[in-house]
C-alpha cells in the first residue's frame, strides 16, 4: 500500500524506517504496537474503511496498554466512486468509543502537518488524524492553524453551525446566517469548544460521516450532561453509503452546497 497511502518517496528515501505490512491491517497495528513498547512512534498509514479490520487489535495491543501510536486515516469521508465498501464513514464512530484514543480531523494542508506534529509529539495513547482522499486545500491563515482544537467564526447570530474536516471548511466558506464552530480536534470534544455551543439556543452539527456514534451525538451528550437546554440537530448519514459521485454522496446526506445552511 505504499503507493495507495503516498508513502513510496518516503520508502525510497528512508528504507530503514519504513515497514511494508502488506494487506494485514491487524498485523500493522500489532506491529507497530511492539514498536512503540520498545520506544518507537510508529506512523501507520491505512484507509479508513481498511482499518476496520484492525478493530480488535487497536482495543487489545494498543489502547489497554495506552500504546502511543499514531494513524494516518486515508479516504476519511466520503470517497465517491470507491465503491460501497470503500466509503470512510465508520472510522470517528469506531475510534470515538475507545478509551485513550485522540482524533485529529483538519481541514487543510497546513493543519494537517499540524495535525501530525501535535498527534506525535503531544498526544499519549492512540492518536488519530483523518484526512479525505484526493487533494487538501492548501491553507487557511495563521490564526487557523495556530488554534490547536477548533477555530470559531462570529457572524453575530443566534444559531451555531458545528462541523470538522471538509464539511467544517465548507461551513465557514459558504454559511453567513449561523456563527461558525469548526472542531479541529473531534473526540475527546475540547472543553472550550463545548462552552462555545452552550450559548446557543440553537445548533445544527453537520458531519461527512455515520450519524450512529459520530461526533455529532457525542456533542449532543456532552452539553445534555452540562444541563443545555437547546435543541440540536444532526446533519450526517445514517447507513451504507452507496456508490455514487462526491456531490451526489453529500447531497445523500444533506451536506451538498445548497442545504448546508
Amino acid at each position: 500500500m505504499k503507493y495507495g497511502t503516498g508513502l513510496n518517496t518516503f520508502a525510497s528515501e528512508f528504507p530503514e524506517r519504513f515497514f511494508d505490512a502488506g494487506i494485514a491491517e491487524g498485523h500493522a497495528v500489532t506491529f507497530a504496537a511492539g514498536l512503540a513498547s520498545i520506544g518507537y512512534i510508529p506512523v501507520f498509514a491505512v484507509y479508513s474503511s481498511f482499518l476496520q479490520r484492525s478493530y480488535d487489535e487497536i482495543i487489545h495491543d494498543a489502547a489497554i496498554e495506552n500504546t502511543h501510536i499514531v494513524l494516518c486515516i486515508d479516504r476519511a469521508g466520503f470517497t465517491g466512486e470507491d465503491g460501497e465498501t470503500h466509503q470512510g464513514i465508520f472510522d470517528v464512530a469506531m475510534l470515538s468509543c475507545i478509551p485513550n484514543t485522540t482524533i485529529y480531523s483538519p481541514s487543510d494542508h497546513d493543519e494537517l502537518k499540524e495535525a501530525l506534529r501535535c498527534a506525535l509529539y503531544e498526544t499519549e495513547g492512540i492518536a488519530a488524524v483523518r484526512y479525505p482522499k484526493g487533494k487538501v486545500p492548501v491553507s487557511h491563515n495563521e490564526k487557523t492553524v495556530a488554534e490547536k482544537s477548533h477555530t470559531f467564526t462570529s457572524n453575530n447570530k443566534k444559531t451555531l453551525a458545528v462541523g470538522y474536516g471538509k464539511v467544517g471548511a465548507r461551513l465557514e466558506n459558504r454559511i453567513k446566517n449561523a456563527d461558525i464552530l469548526r472542531l479541529k480536534r473531534i473526540h475527546p470534544l475540547p472543553e472550550d469548544a463545548l462552552t462555545v455551543c452552550m450559548r446557543y439556543k440553537k445548533i445544527h452539527f453537520y458531519e461527512e460521516g455515520a450519524k450512529n456514534g459520530g461526533i455529532g451525538e457525542h456533542l449532543a451528550c456532552a452539553l445534555l450532561a452540562k444541563g443545555y437546554k437547546g435543541s440540536i440537530t444532526i446533519h450526517a448519514y445514517d447507513g451504507f453509503m452507496p456508490c455514487a459521485t462526491a456531490d451526489e454522496q453529500l447531497m445523500a446526506a444533506g451536506l451538498d452546497a445548497e442545504r448546508v445552511e
